[in-house]
């Protein structure tokens, strides 16, 4: 009577090992999380082709907070104001916000950099990083600050000064490293 039992079709089923099971899943979690990014991401934000430079900037924490003025107490006695003497260079100030970004290749050099910005006078916008191939120091100005721009380029000592290109940002002057400073 055993052996009817033979031609009968065994019930086994497959069952993958546990590294594969987690493989998997980990697999279907991460291309949900793509997914969902690529659904949910930026609008706003232009798309730039990969092979334009892109820059990297993270604002400081000390670079929005600005320090009081000290007060001077008036003096008993008036004191007279000096006459300002016409010259043939027009007064600027030094009032436009600059991003420094590192292109060098030297770690924290924007950050160190910036304080030869901020010592000057500049209100600094942000520090990051650049990728591309930028053959010196350059400040980089959009349309309307050129003088604010080489005003900078005095105060730090660059003097290669060429106007904003994309993706930089349009509404300050941005210092790009490439070398030792």
């Amino acid at each position: 009577m055993v052996a009817h039992r033979k031609n009968v079709p065994t019930r086994k089923a497959y069952v993958p090992s546990g590294w594969f099971i987690l493989l998997t899943v980990m697999l279907c979690i991460g291309g949900a999380g793509w997914l969902g990014l690529l659904l949910v991401g930026d609008d706003d934000a232009p798309v730039a082709s990969p092979t334009t430079p892109t820059p990297s900037i993270s604002v400081s924490p000390d670079a929005t907070e600005s320090t009081p003025e000290p007060t001077q107490e008036p003096t008993e006695e008036p004191t007279e104001e000096p006459t300002a003497e016409p010259t043939d260079e027009p007064a600027t100030a030094r009032d436009a916000t600059v991003s420094v970004l590192n292109n060098s290749g030297i770690a924290g050099a924007a950050r160190v950099f910036s304080g030869k910005v901020s010592q000057a006078g500049w209100p600094l916008g942000g520090i990051g990083n650049w990728t591309g191939s930028i053959g010196s120091n350059t400040v980089y100005y959009p349309p309307g600050l050129q003088a604010q721009a080489e005003l900078l380029g005095q105060d730090v000592g660059i003097t290669r000064i060429r106007p904003s290109v994309a993706p930089m940002r349009m509404d300050r002057l941005t210092i790009i490293l490439s070398g030792p400073q």
